[in-house]
């Protein structure tokens, strides 16, 4: 029977504890990775969980976006601001900003997610694929929003979009250069604010280089 109380032997198990509590420690690190891995490929796969249809229609563009029940509930809830904003306010430019406000109610919401999983991208795959989701579906969306903004009396320009400069960012990262580049592109052609041209000369750089290099 061991000599608990000798200084070696404690020191022994002390050692030998302290390693198999690393070693779980790893273990359930690396189970844990697994299962976040499978998550974040299933959220990949995921069509998405639509509950109504979005549709916007002018004179110069029909458009039409599947959205989840959460954003379908955001903006019904944009809705019935504007339309109480019509009873209190016969002001033309006031009922043009809620109008506004209206659309860009779904835009502000893909802001949101874009920040709060693009933040945890590195730590979380399954946070890095909800963050490329939502980038793209702010993208899609970037039609309407733009018309939304540029029916505001008080907006002159068109402000930063965040889902094309997060998503050309997570490209870049994964060295997909196509599409970081042809975002680039896009963002500039619908004139959302950015130095496009700048940062589309530094990404065919970085493409050139990593063809020349093969990396």
């Amino acid at each position: 029977m061991p000599d608990f109380f000798n200084k070696d032997v404690k020191e022994k198990w002390k050692s030998q504890a302290k390693q198999f509590l690393e070693k779980r420690r790893e273990d359930m690190q690396k189970l844990w990775t697994k299962v976040r891995e499978e998550q974040a490929r299933r959220e990949r796969e995921k069509e998405g969980d639509y509950a109504a249809e979005f549709r916007y229609q002018d004179e110069e563009m029909d458009f039409i976006m599947l959205i989840s029940f959460e954003e379908a509930e955001i903006y019904e809830k944009a809705k019935k601001k504007l339309k109480e904003v019509r009873k209190i306010h016969s002001d033309p430019k006031i009922r043009k900003q809620w109008e506004s406000k209206k659309y860009l109610s779904l835009h502000d919401h893909f802001t949101e997610q874009i920040e709060y999983y693009f933040q945890r991208r590195k730590e979380d795959p399954v946070a890095m694929e909800r963050a490329i989701r939502y980038c793209k579906r702010q993208i899609y969306y970037a039609p309407v929003a733009a018309k939304a903004y540029r029916m505001d009396p008080t907006v002159f320009s068109l402000p930063e979009h965040p889902g094309y400069d997060r998503l050309i960012t997570m490209y870049e990262e994964r060295k997909n250069w196509t599409e970081a580049l042809r975002l680039c592109q896009q963002a500039a052609e619908q004139g959302w604010q950015g130095d496009w041209s700048k940062r589309y000369n530094y990404l065919e750089e970085q493409r050139v280089r990593a063809v020349t290099t093969g990396e």
